[in-house]
């Protein structure tokens, strides 16, 4: 039995549509900004362009555009690394086929806060919403619906494979028709959840069943959370930390090898990849007595996502932006923002001239 056939044996998959093959409404820019996607009914038939989250827990923007730390990499085992070569695959992407925002000096994204920890940073981005009604990582699942749910509702199919197992509580108001693959189940069997603990998945079973569900199943909206960075760092663990970043980079390597497998589809896919907070100066922490732990950073590339570089962005992006975004290009129905809402990341499809390489 091969994996996927042996993880989506083991979790919840109920309801799920079988969507039939239309073309899907592709994002169009007008005057640098995308143009309003209509929404189909319900009970629409169609196929969307699909949309893939990698969210790599604690990673912070000084790895990802700055390399390795010399001060913290000073007497372990971690390599002196610049930032192309601790993540190349993501560099790659960054320099050749989208954009990133948050590099230092060019504008900002960041978690809403105020404790800047994550269950609430992944309900800001399940919902597109600040979490103010969720403040740690002991909050009940999550009573307004997320994307997750509206796409289910629409005739969609969404997957969400996690090696945190507390990010289930933040993806979805109801888990009926959707896929919920999160930290260890009794079917893994004897599995060491180091360097995590009560029933961390490690990266590599969590990122190899994600992306095999992707090829075989083909969700409209996959969602992947490795959590493994964030873990090794609460541990002091520099070199570990280190390592876990590589091999979030080497899993994104996969993705991109994944959608070229998969033809038309891969290459109508979008991918936004992104942290769900900084950390302290002390690298240990984060939350709210560390206010420089909202700083977070994304990468984006698709069709519809112009390849170039570090964006410079005029205006303040939060993580809440990110689910606004994917429902311009999954085809759903905008949601009203009041204050705390999201809005669509419109930088990256505008073609205004701010972009450096």
């Amino acid at each position: 039995m091969d994996l996927w056939h042996f993880v989506t044996g083991s979790i919840a998959i109920c309801g799920l549509v079988q969507l039939s093959p239309s073309l899907p409404p592709r994002i169009a820019t007008a005057a640098g900004a995308p143009a309003a996607v209509a929404a189909p009914a319900p009970s629409a038939s169609i196929e969307r362009d699909p949309v893939v989250f990698v969210v790599a827990d604690g990673v912070r923007w000084q790895e990802i555009f700055q390399g390795t730390d010399p001060r913290l990499a000073a007497g372990t085992d971690a390599p002196a690394l610049a930032a192309a070569a601790l993540t190349p695959q993501l560099h790659a992407i960054i320099d050749e086929q989208g954009a990133a925002i948050g590099a230092p000096g060019r504008g900002s994204i960041t978690a809403s806060g105020p404790r800047f920890v994550s269950l609430p940073s992944y309900r800001e981005i399940f919902s597109g919403r600040s979490a103010l009604d969720c403040l740690d990582n002991q909050c009940p699942t999550i009573e307004r619906p997320t994307l997750v749910d509206e796409l289910r509702d629409h005739g969609g199919k969404a997957a969400v494979f996690s090696s945190w197992p507390t990010i289930a509580r933040a993806a979805a108001r109801l888990s009926e028709g959707v896929v919920l693959s999160t930290g260890l189940s009794p079917s893994d069997g004897a599995v060491e959840p180091y360097p995590g603990d009560d029933g961390f998945r490690p990266d590599r079973l969590t990122a190899r069943a994600a992306l095999e569900h992707l090829e075989h199943a083909r969700p409209d909206f996959l969602f992947l959370g490795l959590g493994e960075p964030d873990e090794y760092a609460h541990r002091g663990d520099y070199a570990g930390y280190v390592a876990s970043i590589q091999a979030v980079d080497r899993t994104i390597g996969e993705l991109r090898g994944a959608l070229a497998r998969m033809g038309t589809r891969g290459e109508r896919t979008h991918v936004f990849v992104t942290t769900d907070h900084g950390r302290a100066r002390s690298f240990r922490d984060h939350g709210g007595a560390y206010p420089e732990s909202a700083a977070v950073w994304l990468a984006a590339w698709g069709p519809s996502i112009r390849a170039r570089g570090a964006l410079v962005t005029a205006e303040r992006h939060h993580l809440a932006d990110l689910a606004p975004t994917a429902r311009l290009i999954l085809a759903l129905p905008s949601v009203s923002q009041d204050a705390g809402g999201g809005a669509v990341l419109r930088e990256l499809f505008a073609d205004d001239g701010k972009a450096a390489r």
